[in-house]
């Protein structure tokens, strides 16, 4: 799940309050940051922003579908599925009726490769509700209805993967790409696994995870902060789990490398379906903080960003060979090294072996021929807008704090990124291109109608 938006733009409001100005603007959000951990080894940061009586909170659990194994896949989404069933001592009818009674929304969850997250907006005066009941969801959710509930998903698979061209293309690209390791199938997890879980897996795996020391916590948002720390000390820190965590896929494997074996040559899948044309073509490449993984960002906005970038503008607007292109620099997560992918849908008489070579020579071009700086400029202008969206809501605070310490082991790098994304020459894409854009490190996966 990593966002391509890393670095605080100059001029940052957030309601009525001024975030950052010239000469310091990352550097003044930073202090406005307040972190702790509790003795159990939660990590929170706490963020007082704007005036209206709301804030934003969530707890980001270093819990995902790359800790599971083969055999057991799509148990990590399946739990948090299961969070909001019910604890040891709330219902689930009660545990809704309190979020929703008092004024909560966007009261959700999400999954994904690399960790999970629960996160709600409030008025000001529930912060120690929230932190009550996400707590107990947390650390006492029950397995209610867990059988009712997997063959909910197994019908969420059907429709999201079986039944979508995107999601069988996607899980074949994961399976040809990864072939050990907890990348190498969909958040979802694979039908015939999903289908035979039990609810002690689900039990097994929480108890192993979700441990304060996997944990972190945001709130953001009109808040006192020393009342709010002394709730979280009394919410959070009863809980302490002396196990020792062991994820199934720590570290990285030998199929997780980067760079393909040499001489094994080109992947290449088909996937059957009927829709039209659309094919996926993606390079293996390191994760953060490698600078590598700081010059693919470039790249992606440089190739596919806005009507005015080179694939774009190249090939959908100028020779009429596209319909679509987009691209994504972290697929399927950020935690281990993963894919710069590419999703391309041809235009009716466009053969796949045109528009994959179409691709190809622009990504040659990257190798012989510098960027701009004018390029590089309006690439930064481009991150630098797209942050202020992403933190223009309490909302968008929290995520970012929670996902970047989670990812990255410290909040601080979605604020300093911009010292080393504006130190990237012409010459690092030219040299990135040259080492990734390859054959021997190419994954193809075409869509083929019956």
């Amino acid at each position: 799940m990593k966002r391509l938006i890393f670095f605080f733009i100059l001029f940052l409001f957030y309601s009525n309050v001024v975030w950052a100005s010239p000469g310091g603007g990352t550097a003044r959000f930073e202090k406005r940051v307040v972190e702790f951990t509790l003795p159990n080894g939660m990590k929170w940061m706490l963020v007082k922003n704007g005036e209206a009586p709301v804030f934003a909170g969530a707890v980001m659990v270093k819990a995902g579908g790359v800790d599971e194994v083969r055999g057991k896949t799509g148990i990590a989404h399946l739990l948090e599925h299961m969070a909001f069933k019910g604890t040891k001592d709330i219902s689930g009818e009660e545990l809704w009726e309190a979020f929703l009674q008092n004024g909560a929304n966007d009261v959700n969850a999400w999954t994904a490769k690399d960790m999970t997250t629960y996160h709600a907006a409030m008025p000001a005066s529930k912060v120690e509700l929230w932190l009550y009941l996400t707590s107990e969801i947390l650390f006492n959710s029950v397995m209610k209805d867990f059988y009712k509930e997997r063959d909910v998903v197994t019908e969420e698979y059907t429709g999201s993967v079986e039944n979508r061209p995107y999601g069988k293309m996607n899980q074949a690209l994961l399976a040809a790409a990864f072939k050990e390791g907890g990348y190498g199938w969909p958040v979802i997890g694979i039908k015939d696994d999903l289908i035979k879980l039990e609810a002690s897996d689900a039990t097994d795996f929480k108890k192993r995870l979700y441990v304060p020391t996997l944990m972190t916590g945001s709130i953001a948002g009109n808040i006192d902060i020393e009342r709010t720390k002394e709730l979280i000390a009394r919410y959070f820190g009863r809980f302490h789990v002396a196990q020792t965590f062991r994820s199934a896929n720590i570290g990285r494997s030998k199929d997780l490398r980067y760079i393909s074996e040499k001489g094994e040559g080109m992947k290449r899948e088909s996937v059957t379906f009927d829709a039209s044309k659309n094919f996926m073509m993606a390079f293996h490449k390191p994760t953060l903080p490698t600078r590598d993984d700081y010059v693919f960002d470039v790249i992606t906005y440089l190739l596919c960003y806005g009507e005015n970038s080179r694939l774009t503008k190249k090939l959908v607007y100028e020779k009429r060979l596209i319909r679509t292109i987009s691209c994504d620099s972290s697929v399927p997560g950020a935690r281990f090294d993963n894919l710069f992918l590419m999703l391309a849908e041809p235009i009716g008489g466009t053969s796949y072996k045109e528009a994959e070579a179409a691709i190809d020579a622009e990504l040659e071009g990257l190798k012989n021929e510098k960027v701009t700086t004018g390029e590089l400029e309006k690439i930064i202008n481009n991150i630098s807008k797209d942050f202020y969206f992403e933190v223009a809501t309490n909302e968008g605070i929290t995520q970012d704090l929670a996902s970047y310490q989670t990812l990255a082991g410290d909040w601080r790098y979605m604020t300093r990124r911009l010292e080393t994304i504006e130190t990237i020459t012409p010459e690092d894409v030219m040299d990135v291109a040259k080492r990734y854009f390859v054959d021997d490190n190419k994954i193809v996966v075409e869509l083929e109608r019956p």
